[in-house]
């Protein structure tokens, strides 16, 4: 505990954890000490007697300090450490990656090999140029991609360095990705355009299956909007992982809805389609996941998704869709001709399997 703010002729270098902010005045000010008791785990807080005129100043180890803009109050102040929280130009690995999620503002990744005379210390200038030109807007950071090589691939779909990452707001599913010439100028221009709207957002996709003929289709993020958003066929679409044990015992289920849906010609009306949620993403804001397996529901010519909660099974999952299909009426009218069709023997069989069950 102790006091938040500490008074010092000589404050100490600011430490690897968190910055320091000096106040140099004449007398303790109130608003600082209490902005200091606000805040007084994101920085080192002291106060300096001097005779000049008075100024605060926030520095980051191995980096120029930075002096407060304008008037010494609550609101400006707060900002002013908010936004200078962490370095100008900082490591990103697992054990900052949590404060960049929780500063909340865009976040920039420089990924330059490992190599000598191509890394992250060629470019620590140019970087630097670049987030003092979106300094309170950006963090500039700088990580190992020999170390964390698969995890870059993982979350940004990036594999060949250099390359500069950018989301507006750290943890963003969406990324834009820079790959031309490493110059302060171009990649900030860059930043820019991802700002106002100019850049469009780099999806991980795998590539386009060859053939998508099996009852389950295929989608991946390249063929997201034409596979998932149709206007004349309801999607049901299971966002999948390779490891997800809950996945592996749904699949049979839903292999069976989708070969029963092919076997009574009902592909016309309904797509059943699974995407595999860890090696593609979403174009679209309104379809995300977090957790597998997470199924959707979209509806022939709507522009939006329902979650599916119910239970994971074949014989669940048609109940769902028979009661909110676009064409409800037409789908219960085709499984009646076809009943109608049967022998007594037949339609004793059929009872017995999940396409019996009506809402």
């Amino acid at each position: 505990t102790g006091p938040a703010v500490l008074e010092n002729s000589d404050p100490a270098p600011p430490g690897s954890e968190r910055p320091r902010v000096v106040l140099q005045a004449s007398s303790l000010d109130s608003v600082f000490e209490q902005v200091a008791k606000d805040h007084r785990r994101k920085a080192t807080w002291y106060f300096q007697k001097t005779g000049g005129a008075s100024k605060v100043i926030l520095q980051h180890a191995g980096e120029d300090p930075v002096e407060l803009p304008g008037a010494l109050e609550n609101a400006t102040l707060t900002q002013f450490v908010l936004d200078n929280a962490l370095p100008l130009v900082g490591e990103l690995n697992a054990d900052t990656f949590d404060k960049y999620l929780e500063a909340g503002k865009g976040l920039v990744w420089s990924l330059f090999p490992v190599k000598a005379g191509e890394g992250f210390e060629e470019h620590r200038g140019i970087m630097t140029d670049v987030g003092k030109r979106f300094r309170g807007k950006y963090f500039v950071t700088h990580t190992d991609t020999a170390k964390f090589k698969e995890a870059i691939d993982n979350m940004l779909g990036i594999s060949k360095f250099p390359a500069i990452a950018v989301q507006k707001k750290a943890g963003d599913k969406k990324k834009f990705v820079y790959t031309g010439a490493m110059t302060a100028a171009q990649i900030s221009q860059f930043i820019e355009d991802v700002s106002t709207g100019k850049v469009s957002p780099s999806l991980k996709s795998e590539p386009k299956p060859a053939a998508n003929d099996d009852a389950v289709r295929v989608v991946v993020g390249s063929t997201f909007e034409q596979e998932v958003f149709t206007p004349d066929k309801d999607v049901l679409l299971e966002v999948y992982a390779p490891w997800c044990g809950h996945c592996k015992k749904l699949e049979p289920e839903y292999s069976k809805l989708a070969k029963k849906i092919k076997k009574e010609e009902l592909s016309d009306l309904l797509s059943i389609a699974k995407i595999d949620g860890t090696a593609n993403d979403s174009p679209v804001d309104f379809i995300d996941w977090s957790s597998f397996p997470t199924i959707f529901f979209v509806k022939a010519g709507q522009s939006n998704a329902t979650v599916y909660d119910g239970e994971r099974t074949a014989k669940g999952l048609w109940k769902y869709i028979r009661k909110h299909a676009t064409k409800a009426q037409e789908l219960r009218e085709r499984l009646d001709r076809r009943k109608a069709r049967m022998s007594p023997f037949q339609g004793l069989r059929l009872g017995t399997e999940f396409l019996s069950v009506r809402p």
